[in-house]
C-alpha cells in the first residue's frame, strides 16, 4: 500500500490518470458512433472498414512528426491542445449529425438485419462525407498528439513507480474497451449526436484536469545539437546507441525513435515480437467479429469477442500491479507471450464461440503485467527528452503490421474461409512467442529494483 499512497499522493499521477482517462473514453465513444454511421448511411460495410483503414495511414505518418513535436514542446500544453481540439472537433460532428441525419428513417433496421442506426432526411446523403472529413481531422489530432500523456507519464511518476502505473493503466484501458461499446450504443439510442455531445464533455475535463497537473518533468532549453539542457538528463543525452545513432541533423529527428528501435538488437528483437502479436492478435479478433456479424447476429453480438478479451485484461490487471515487482520480469514476459500464443490456438480450434471467447479471455491474463515490465523498462532506457519520438516509431511499426494483417486477413477469409485464416494468424502468434523466448536477455529480465545491473550487464543500448 505504501507505493499505492505514494504514487497517488506523492505526484501528479491523478490528475494524469484523469485527463488520459477522459481522452479515451472520449475516443471509444467516436470510435464506436462512426463505423455505424458510415454503415447506415451508405449500406456498405467496405466504406466503413475503407474510412478505418484511411484513419490509420494519416496518424501513423503524421505520428513520426508528432514525435518531434512532442519531445520539442512542454506536454501539458500539447495535452491542453489535445483537449481544445477534441471540444471543437466533437462538437463539429455533433452539430453535422445534427444538420444532415437526424430524421430517422421509417423503415428498415440497417444493415443485415442489425440494429445499425438509420437515418433520413433531405441531406442524409451529405453525412458520410462530412463524417469522413471529421475523423480524418480526428486522424490528424491523434498522429501529432496522441501519444503525448504516454510521453509525459514518465515525467509525472518516478522510475520505479512506473511498472505499477502501467498496470493500473492497463486496467483502466480494459474498463473502456469493456464499457465503450455499450456506453455508445446506450448514447445513440437517446440520439445520433450525444456520443458527439459527450465526447466534447470529457474534452473539456480531460482539459481541466491536464491543467492541474503540476509536478512534471519540463523540457528546458535545448542548444543547436537537439540536447534538452536539464541536467538531470545530461547522462541519457551523453548515451550513444552502440555507434548507431549519433547528433542527427533536424531532418531526421522524426525518424529517431524508429532507428534506433531497429538498429539496437535488444528493442528490434522485440519490436518485431511485439508487431507480430499486435497484428495477429487485432486481425483475428476482428475476423471474429465479421464473422458473428455476417451470420446475422446484432451489432452487440459482434463485440462479444473483444467484451471477452476486455474481462481477461481487466481481471489479470488487478494482478499485474502485485507481480510486477515481486516476480522477475522475463517470467511475467514469458508467460504473456505463452499465453497469447496458446489461448489464441485454443481460439481457432474451437468450434463454438463460448470456447473462443474462454480462450481469448485467459490468452490475455498475463498481457498486462507483461506490458507493464516492458513498458517500465523501455521508460528507463529512453530519455524524457525523446519518449515522444520512441513512442512515434513504435506506433507506425505496429499500425503497419495491424494495416497489414487486417488486409491479408481480409482476404484469406474470403477465399479460404474464416477457420483457416485464424489457424493461420496464431500459428503467427506461436512464431512470435518462439521468437521472444530465445531473448536469453529478455528471459532473465529481473524485478525492477534490479533492473540497472541487468541493463549493465547485457549492454542493453539506452537513447
Amino acid at each position: 500500500m505504501a507505493s499505492d499512497t505514494e504514487l497517488w499522493r506523492g505526484t501528479d499521477y491523478g490528475w494524469w490518470l484523469a485527463a488520459d482517462t477522459s481522452g479515451a473514453v472520449g475516443a471509444s465513444l467516436i470510435a464506436f458512433a462512426v463505423p455505424l454511421m458510415m454503415l447506415a448511411t451508405t449500406g456498405s460495410s467496405a466504406a466503413a472498414t475503407t474510412t478505418e483503414s484511411i484513419c490509420v495511414v494519416v496518424q501513423a505518418v503524421l505520428g513520426l512528426a508528432g514525435g518531434v513535436i512532442q519531445d520539442r514542446y512542454d506536454r501539458r500544453t500539447l495535452m491542453l491542445i489535445w483537449g481544445a481540439s477534441g471540444v471543437v472537433l466533437s462538437a463539429v460532428a455533433a452539430a453535422a449529425v445534427m444538420l444532415f441525419g437526424n430524421a430517422p428513417k421509417t423503415s428498415g433496421h440497417g444493415v443485415n438485419g442489425a440494429n445499425a442506426p438509420a437515418f433520413g432526411g433531405p441531406y442524409a446523403h451529405v453525412l458520410p462525407i462530412a463524417l469522413l472529413c471529421i475523423v480524418v481531422l480526428f486522424s490528424v489530432r491523434d498522429g501529432l498528439l496522441e501519444n503525448t500523456s504516454n510521453a509525459m507519464l514518465r515525467g509525472v511518476v518516478p522510475d520505479e513507480q512506473l511498472p505499477h502505473a502501467m498496470a493500473l493503466n492497463d486496467a483502466r484501458d480494459s474498463t473502456v474497451t469493456l464499457a465503450g461499446g455499450p456506453l455508445g450504443g446506450l448514447l445513440m439510442t437517446v440520439g445520433h449526436a450525444v456520443p458527439f455531445l459527450t465526447s466534447a464533455v470529457l474534452s473539456v475535463l480531460g482539459m481541466v484536469s491536464a491543467w492541474r497537473i503540476r509536478r512534471y518533468w519540463k523540457r528546458a532549453t535545448v542548444d543547436d545539437s537537439g540536447h534538452s539542457g536539464n541536467a538531470d538528463d545530461a547522462a541519457d543525452d551523453a548515451i550513444d546507441v552502440s555507434g548507431a545513432i549519433t547528433a542527427a541533423p533536424r531532418w531526421r529527428d522524426a525518424l529517431d525513435g524508429m532507428i534506433w528501435l531497429l538498429c539496437d538488437r535488444f528493442q528490434r528483437h522485440l519490436i518485431i515480437a511485439a508487431t507480430m502479436v499486435t497484428g495477429a492478435s487485432n486481425a483475428f479478433l476482428l475476423l471474429t467479429a465479421l464473422d458473428i456479424f455476417q451470420g446475422g447476429s446484432q451489432l452487440i453480438s459482434a463485440g462479444f469477442i473483444n467484451a471477452a478479451s476486455a474481462v481477461g485484461m481487466l481481471l489479470g490487471a488487478l494482478m499485474a500491479s502485485q507481480l510486477v515487482n515481486r516476480v522477475p520480469g522475463g517470467v511475467l514476459v514469458g508467460v504473456m507471450f505463452a499465453l497469447l500464443a496458446a489461448g489464441f490456438t485454443g481460439a481457432a480450434l474451437v468450434p463454438s464461440m463460448v470456447g473462443k471467447a474462454i480462450f481469448v479471455a485467459c490468452s490475455v491474463l498475463a498481457l498486462p503485467a507483461g506490458n507493464a515490465v516492458l513498458g517500465g523498462l523501455s521508460n528507463t532506457l529512453v530519455g524524457k527528452d525523446k519518449l515522444g519520438r520512441v513512442g512515434a516509431g513504435s506506433m507506425v511499426l505496429q499500425y503497419g503490421a495491424y494495416g497489414v494483417a487486417v488486409a491479408l486477413a481480409g482476404w484469406g477469409m474470403q477465399t479460404i474461409g474464416y477457420g483457416p485464416t485464424c489457424l493461420i494468424l496464431a500459428t503467427v502468434l506461436v512464431a512470435a512467442a518462439a521468437y521472444a523466448l530465445t531473448m536469453r536477455s529478455l528471459i532473465t529480465l529481473p524485478t525492477p529494483d534490479r533492473w540497472a545491473e541487468h541493463i549493465q550487464r547485457w549492454s542493453i543500448a539506452q537513447f
